[in-house]
């Protein structure tokens, strides 16, 4: 399985639905968004990891502070690779967050779940975008201990609002609204280019949590997945909290990680 197909979904994918921009340089490229400040949209990766480290970050940081964006730096890694931890540490950088990229391969005989509410899962259309867009956010409410999320800027928002219709380009992206008793519980956006996805924003509303609506969405959109062609689906979640044994147990297996790293002195 093409690691690299996955890589530019999650890049260009994200660059063409939404408001973005990409700075490219010979050894690395910037994402950065308009509306949204943090390091999780604005943030270098490499493009090639056979370079001076210390000299390739400075570059980073002023390509970044010309911009107004705190530097960060994304490294995707699997086991195999050269690990830069030690690299990274002598340069006065720590870890901000890990994402664990996770698979599955075998989505024809991906689990039928049932959440233990009658809910309904459907695609939001022009209609439901604003009902969809406020159950994000408050999914993603940040005052749950166990959710590795913090709560999201009015940023966020705006992004998903601006988020491009599909048109001509290769990414495709579809969202996914749960609802019960007609309020909106759960959501899931889904990006994809010919037989890869990735599955973003997958919230459950913190009243509504385990209840098996997270396994119920994530079967329909497997479902709608096997019916558009797509073997392969990637979820990603922050290492070491309760959604990354959630996936686990419905067969997803990890297959990279992704660090974000800042330096020290932002602490």
């Amino acid at each position: 399985m093409s690691l690299k197909a996955l890589i530019n979904i999650h890049t260009n994918g994200q660059l063409e639905l939404y408001t973005s921009k990409v700075i490219k340089r010979e050894s690395y490229n910037i994402m950065l968004s308009d509306l949204i400040d943090d390091q999780y949209w604005n943030f270098a990766y490499l493009t090639n990891k056979n370079i001076d480290i210390k000299d390739t970050w400075e570059q980073i940081k002023n390509d970044m502070n010309a911009n107004n964006r705190k530097p960060a730096l994304y490294v995707m890694s699997t086991k195999n690779e050269i690990d830069f931890e030690n690299e990274l540490q002598e340069i006065n950088l720590k870890c901000l967050y890990t994402d664990t990229w996770m698979i599955n391969e075998n989505l024809e005989n991906f689990g039928k779940y049932k959440s233990k509410l009658d809910m309904k899962v459907v695609k939001v259309n022009k209609d439901l975008k604003t009902k969809f867009i406020q159950a994000v956010m408050e999914g993603f409410s940040g005052d749950n201990p166990d959710d590795p999320y913090e709560s999201l800027s009015e940023g966020y928002k705006r992004a998903l609002e601006n988020c491009k219709e599909n048109g001509e380009g290769d990414y495709k992206l579809i969202n996914y609204l749960g609802t019960y008793n007609n309020k909106a519980i759960s959501t899931a956006t889904v990006i994809y280019n010919k037989d890869k996805a990735i599955i973003y924003n997958v919230t459950t509303n913190k009243n509504f949590q385990k209840q098996g609506i997270c396994k119920q969405l994530m079967s329909e959109i497997v479902k709608d997945l096997v019916e558009l062609g797509i073997t392969t689906a990637c979820v990603q979640t922050e290492q070491g909290f309760y959604t990354e044994q959630v996936y686990k147990n419905m067969g997803f297996k990890e297959v990279m990680l992704g660090k974000a790293y800042i330096e020290k002195a932002e602490e």
